[in-house]
């Protein structure tokens, strides 16, 4: 009953702040519509004082209520409902210390130095840990045990922050923990921008721990941007158009930093900063590190042998494999897989044979 009330205030939590901005938005709107002489009445004003007021006290009664119940643990059934929340407000729950806002973990603890080789897994966009549990992704914790003298660790993450948020983070994680000889870094999808993010600021702060990384692997992450993303955007633009439709684009900027980064494949702070919410266009690229081996495989729901293989739902071939932004990269092998979601990607087992056949090469 604890963990109920405790995942239901979280979520309480969060709808008072989406109506504090539904009420704004509501409030604009009235303004851009009405006659001039209307705008403003005290009547209306105090109306949308009130209702604020209402959506504060709310937030306070459920406030008081987790501080009341404090149970630290969220079972399995709810763990997916606030991955989905943080992906997608995320920055909302971070920024006023909510307790539903997910913080940074490896899983399920650090990891051990009985081994010369710690694999790092990490999750994509809304999901967690859990998406690594299925028996393809297993047969491959399998077998880089005895094969790469290896044992596997997971992240746990908010990926509603920003993606160089993320890294930073991370980088932070592994600068602070105690490491084996070897490092390799696999993410699925916001993931691999993530573990990219992290070893290009460990770098340049010149931390000991990138130097441990041999190889990274992104498995169908946009690194040119998400196509879903970009129509989300030019959509939200063009409710800036008239002033009656332009208060909801408040609505449409509540969509969680992580996300935007998505647009464009963001993953450090000076690629996003000072540039607007609803930019249309890249700003400067990010190189690749040239000391670790590197792998972008990306799938396709298209049959082997397409001429022109479409991605595989939610990210391009050209996207998740960089071919503009690197076309000559010498250290970056690029692999497609066929008749392959972007989900599926995780499940199937020839993504873990592609792994394999990489991490063996010499």
């Amino acid at each position: 009953m604890k963990t109920i009330s405790r995942t239901s205030g979280g979520l309480a939590r969060l709808l008072t702040l989406l109506g504090g901005e539904v009420t704004d938005t509501v409030q604009e709107m009235h303004g851009a519509i009405a006659h001039p002489l209307d705008r403003g009445r005290l009547p209306a004003a105090l109306v949308y004082d009130m209702i604020r007021y209402g959506f504060r006290q709310a937030g306070n009664a459920v406030h008081l209520a987790q501080q009341a119940l404090r149970d630290e643990t969220a079972p399995a059934e709810h763990a997916d409902l606030q991955s989905i929340v943080n992906g997608v407000f995320g920055q909302l729950l971070a920024a006023r210390d909510s307790h539903y806002a997910l913080p940074m973990s490896l899983l399920p603890g650090p990891p051990s130095l009985e081994r010369g080789t710690l694999v790092l897994m990490v999750h994509g966009l809304c999901l967690n840990e859990t998406c690594w549990d299925n028996p393809a992704a297993e047969a491959f914790r399998r077998w880089a045990g005895p094969a790469l003298d290896a044992h596997t660790r997971t992240l746990r993450y908010n990926t509603g922050l920003h993606i160089s948020e993320n890294g930073r983070d991370l980088a932070d994680l592994l600068a602070a923990t105690a490491l084996p000889e070897r490092v390799v870094l696999v993410g699925h999808s916001m993931g691999g921008l993530v573990a990219r993010s992290a070893l290009h600021q460990g770098r340049a702060r010149g931390d000991a721990w990138v130097d441990r990384v041999s190889h990274l692997a992104c498995l169908g992450s946009p690194h040119q941007g998400a196509m879903l993303e970009r129509l989300g955007n030019q959509a939200n633009r063009l409710l800036g158009l008239t002033p009656y439709s332009r208060p909801l684009m408040r609505l449409g900027n509540l969509r969680s930093d992580g996300i935007r980064d998505l647009r464009f494949g963001y993953v450090i702070e000076d690629q996003w900063r000072d540039r607007p919410l609803d930019e249309a266009h890249p700003s400067l690229k990010v190189p690749l590190d040239d000391r670790v081996r590197q792998l972008f495989l990306a799938g396709s729901l298209s049959d082997e042998g397409s001429g022109a293989p479409v991605g595989d739902w939610l990210v391009r071939v050209d996207s998740a494999l960089a071919e503009r932004l690197y076309p000559d990269a010498a250290n970056l092998s690029r692999r497609l897989l066929y008749r392959l979601g972007h989900m599926a990607m995780l499940e199937d087992p020839r993504t873990y044979d592609c792994l394999k056949e990489w991490l063996l090469a010499r």
